[in-house]
């Protein structure tokens, strides 16, 4: 959510200047790497090791110590993680769109992902039995597949259903689905090739889940609890008692005359079931955050608890569940801004965590202050971190030793803190229903405030420059307010925007706003008291945060992960690469080639080197008055160089490398680039990856009338 003007380092050694993908505006995004795992939403437990369905992929703890289950390994998954099932040495991942996710686990500390199938629709449950797996595949109804060589699963039939298909759980002949508002489904499946609709019940809830015994179809129907059905009858399935929990029931796992319920926000319930007809809850444990999924073992039940994470309860005496163990993991990671190779991250109830991120492909927590509310956004300035925290307002954090994070001063704003900018001794925080809120931090220890101003809207972020906050407001739109006088801000523009505004960017005159389910508009704010339409882009799913970087446009795009747009043209951007993130992208901050992404369950590194090649020089200074091409450096060189250029004015860019018969080796920038200072890098290869041999080379650019071409020598 927060903007952040800063020109960093990102980067693993010697990796600044490779340029491994093929020029301009591309598709290539890539997973580097992830941490602040967090959003379990299934367990299952196999001898000494429980295995997690992460929202990321798949998490092994090592629970040798059971009253201190410890991190053992993890497969990063593109999916989202929903159930999860495990036989002999593998594990089975519903894992969403990619489908069922196969992962050999015979050597627990290193597991490999072994194969999959994409189902047709979104696998969100799987039953294994013999070898087959059954697949709940939400809008693809049942999948059978043939699971006999784990790493090669294969068709063998399927069964649409009337609604969504979220759980599966097969009894001798039949498979009965969870179909959401459908209720359950049972489908015969003596004929695996041929599985058909038997019977259905439509229960007044929404089934997320189902366990069988005894003839006794057990369903978590979400906002109606506990449904108990006969299927005595598969053709006519009959109610026969219901419990309405307190929470949102997601799962249910029966063990004899007791029913145990993952009830959300409620945690886990356990209820007599010996008598449906009168069933009642015995006794309840209230967990972290969503208890999701639950596993029975013995006398543990392990909850998969959302970011609550992993947790352990003894339920030896079933009327008095008690705390045994967990594994944490951290809140909702929310965002991100990066300084000197370090990321710090606003992680919801954890707070504040620091990130060494020097090699991105393996980021180190360094530290963490866990924050009185929920760290929503973090601003970072000298040796200070300043936190949007919710309830608990601004927090001012010391972060001079990054190992040790400390508190320094923080203040109530009476609002909900979603997001700080800092300027000038003065933080301006977005404080939710309350406006906007200007805060004196010039004594860090003691601040205080100097103005408050409300707005109609509910203030989710904002964007400071020079004497103007740009605050995203809702669905008011975008504000522009005169802080030329901070005791006396005055609100002297609006622009109504078609979405919610939750985050907004300002280069120049143009703001760059995240709205929402109306992408990215571009507004013209040159006149901030009459804003206009300049352009716009419709990101797939719902805009929430944005960060500008040359002439890319790095979009938080919620469901929709990553969105990177053009916009050397603002009046046209267009697409110019996207990556799918496990989970809801709702932060982003991008440094050279790499992208941080806040996806709520976790925090990710991406690299988008394969977009575009071409660097801003000097962020934010006025456009130069001439096109000029500079001598590249280091010259001679091994095995790569930089090359510099001016561009007046937007347009249509190429660099070209040729040798000294004049055959083209590599066009390094064919695209649209807007006007500044740039620099693009040569790695010595070829545009087919090879590396070329030693000798003179010759780099031209052309760019509308401009043309100029120099000499560099590469040295191997």
């Amino acid at each position: 959510m927060t903007k952040h003007g800063y020109v960093l380092a990102l980067v693993a050694a010697g990796c600044m200047a490779l340029v491994l993908c093929p020029p301009a505006l591309s598709n290539d995004v890539t997973y580097v790497s992830s941490t602040l795992w967090t959003g379990v939403r299934d367990v299952c437990v196999a001898g000494d090791y429980a295995y997690c369905a992460f929202v990321n992929g798949l998490v092994i703890l090592d629970l040798t110590n059971p009253t201190d289950p410890s991190f053992a390994s993890r497969v990063y998954l593109q999916g989202e993680g929903e159930r999860i099932a495990v036989r002999d040495n593998y594990v089975y991942l519903a894992d969403g769109f990619p489908g069922l996710i196969v992962v050999d686990v015979s050597n627990p500390a290193s597991p490999e992902s072994a194969g999959s199938y994409d189902t047709p629709g979104y696998a969100n449950d799987v039953f294994i039995r013999d070898t087959l797996a059954y697949v709940a595949d939400r809008y693809g109804g049942l999948v059978i597949l043939n699971v006999d060589d784990p790493p090669n699963p294969g068709w063998v039939g399927g069964e649409s259903t009337p609604s969504y298909s979220y759980g599966v759980f097969v009894e001798d002949t039949i498979a009965c689905i969870a179909d959401d508002y459908e209720g359950l489904q049972i489908i015969g499946v003596t004929d695996s090739a041929n599985p058909s609709l038997l019977g259905s019940f439509d229960t007044p809830g929404y089934s997320r889940s189902v366990f069988v015994q005894d003839s006794l179809a057990f369903l978590a129907d979400y906002t109606s609890g506990l449904q108990i059905l006969d299927i005595r009858d598969p053709q006519n399935p009959d109610s026969v008692g219901a419990y309405d929990t307190p929470g949102s029931a997601f799962d249910v796992v029966v063990r004899d005359t007791l029913a145990y319920v993952a009830d959300g926000y409620s945690g886990l319930q356990i209820i007599w079931v010996r008598d449906p007809a009168n069933s009642d809850t015995i006794s309840s444990y209230y967990t972290v955050d969503r208890a999701y999924g639950v596993f029975l073992q013995g006398e543990f039940a392990y909850v998969a608890d959302l970011t609550g994470g992993m947790q352990t309860i003894n339920i030896g005496d079933p009327d008095n569940p008690t705390y045994y163990s967990s594994y944490d993991t951290p809140g909702e990671v929310s965002d991100v801004c990066v300084r000197n190779a370090l990321a710090y991250v606003a992680a919801g109830r954890s707070g504040l965590h620091i990130i060494n991120v020097t090699d991105p492909a393996t980021p180190v927590t360094l530290g963490n202050y866990d924050t009185p509310a929920e760290a929503n956004a973090v601003f970072v300035m000298d040796s200070l971190a300043f936190v949007a925290d919710a309830s608990a307002g601004l927090q001012i954090i010391s972060i001079s030793d990054s190992t040790q994070p400390h508190y320094v001063g923080g203040y109530n704003t009476l609002g909900h803190a979603n997001d700080v900018f800092v300027q000038d001794n003065l933080a301006y925080v977005a404080d939710g229903s309350r406006g906007l809120c200007i805060v004196d931090v010039g004594d860090p220890a003691n601040p205080d405030t100097i103005r408050t101003l409300d707005t109609p809207g509910s203030g989710y972020g904002l964007f400071v420059q020079e004497d103007m906050v740009y605050f995203a407001d809702g669905n008011p739109g975008l504000h522009m307010i005169d802080v030329g006088d901070p005791s006396n801000p005055a609100l002297v523009g609006t622009y109504d925007t078609p979405g919610g505004v939750y985050a907004v960017f300002v280069e120049d005159s143009l703001a760059f706003a995240a709205d929402w389910a109306g992408g990215m508009p571009v507004i013209l704010v040159s006149d901030p008291t009459n804003p206009d339409s300049f352009g716009c882009y419709d990101t797939p799913n719902y805009a929430r945060d944005i960060f500008i970087q040359g002439d890319l446009a790095y979009v938080a795009d919620a469901y929709g992960g990553l969105e990177i747009i053009a916009i050397s043209d603002p009046a046209n951007p267009t697409s110019a690469g996207s990556y799918d993130t496990p989970g809801f992208a709702q932060g982003v901050f991008a440094d050279g080639d790499f992208v941080c992404v806040a996806d709520k369950y976790s925090l990710l590194i991406l690299d988008a080197s394969g977009v575009s090649e071409v660097r801003e020089v000097d962020e934010g200074a006025a456009p130069p008055s001439d096109f000029a091409l500079f001598q590249n450096y280091p010259n001679p060189f091994n095995p790569t160089t930089s090359i510099e250029f001016l561009s007046p004015r937007s347009g249509r860019v190429k660099v070209e490398i040729f040798n000294l018969l004049g055959q083209k080796v590599r066009t390094l920038v064919d695209e649209p680039l807007r006007a500044g200072h740039k620099l693009v890098d040569w790695d010595g290869c070829d545009d087919g990856g090879e590396e070329v041999c030693s000798g003179i080379y010759f780099y031209r650019i052309r760019a509308s009338e401009f043309s100029d071409a120099k000499k560099m020598i590469l040295l191997r």
